[in-house]
């Protein structure tokens, strides 16, 4: 049983369109905890 590769044209177009969303996902999971972190951090600082 051999694995048969398809080299498609737009194999790593889709590739890198596939991670581009993954880090974009990503990103848009990481901005609310960093914000969330900035105003914790903030907030102790200015109330401490």
């Amino acid at each position: 049983m051999a694995h048969r590769h398809h080299h498609r044209p737009e194999g790593p177009c889709h590739f890198s369109l596939m991670s581009l969303a993954a880090s974009r996902r990503l990103l848009l999971a990481l901005v609310p905890l960093a914000g969330l972190w900035l105003a914790v951090s903030w907030a102790a600082g200015w109330w401490g």
